[in-house]
Order: C-alpha cells, then sequence, then structure tokens
C-alpha cells in the first residue's frame, strides 16, 4: 500500500504530508509539516496500513527532515509507532529532523529510546568487497 501527498487531518486544520515509498523489504516514510495533536493520528493510519506481515516488510523508516514542528502529540505517536514495529518484529529507525525537531527529541531523552541517522542511505547494507583487508599485526605464535 503506498500512500502519497497530504493528508488532511479529521478536524480539517493542520495539514501533514505524508509519502511512503517501498523498497525490497524496506519501507521509507517522509513526514512533511506539522506533527502535533491534530495529525499525529495519520501517522498510525499509514504505517497500520502498510500490512507489513502481508507485504513481507521487515524495516520501517520514518524521515523526520521535512517536518517544521512537533508537539508532545506528535512525540507521543513515535514512540507509539516505535512500540508498534518493534512487537510485531519490524526494525524501526527515524531519520533526524530539523533541529527543533530533533531538539525535542534531545530535551525528552527520547533520542536514547530510538534508533536515528541521519541519511536513509545509512540503513542499506553495505556493498560486498572484492578486495580482501591486509592482515594488520604480526601474525600469533603458537
Amino acid at each position: 500500500m503506498s500512500h502519497q501527498g497530504p493528508i488532511e487531518p479529521p478536524s480539517g486544520r493542520g495539514l501533514l504530508a505524508i509519502e511512503t515509498r517501498e523498497h525490497r523489504r524496506t519501507v521509507l516514510v517522509t513526514l512533511r509539516g506539522e506533527l502535533d495533536l491534530q495529525t499525529a493520528s495519520c501517522i498510525a493510519l499509514v504505517i497500520e496500513g502498510l500490512r507489513p506481515e502481508a507485504e513481507g516488510v521487515r524495516h520501517i523508516v520514518l524521515d523526520l527532515r521535512g517536518l517544521t514542528f512537533m508537539d508532545c502529540a506528535g512525540l507521543r505517536e513515535l514512540l507509539k509507532q516505535n512500540d508498534y514495529a518493534r512487537t510485531n518484529h519490524h526494525n524501526v529507525a527515524f531519520v533526524r529532523g530539523k533541529h527543533a525537531v530533533q531538539q525535542v527529541l534531545t530535551l525528552t531523552e527520547t533520542d536514547k529510546l530510538l534508533v536515528l541517522v541521519d541519511d536513509p542511505d545509512e540503513l542499506a547494507p553495505p556493498l560486498p568487497s572484492t578486495t580482501q583487508p591486509a592482515p594488520s599485526g604480526p601474525a600469533e605464535e603458537r
């Protein structure tokens, strides 16, 4: 299931754009706008609508770089989705947001509970090396 474009919260106030992209067994959920009391429930609708088990999804990445604001309701939703993913045996990571969003995570020490990365590409497994590294140091004697 793929969601693209703005999702209008039920109250009609505020706007949060959510876009999902799937690649192999990873879903990247990009958030843009304000994550607050009016929009936080939209994330649950999208993530729970992914049906990860049926589609073979193992990794969920929430990209926070496009958020311009996040309040405690938004923070609570991130923690809820972190727990939801882990309960369902999925890996979940969050791409660090702008300073204001990152500051909320740091001040509440939530940054210690979430897997945070600077770029979603950091989560891709490294390509296999074609050369073997040279041994470092002398060989041990037996």
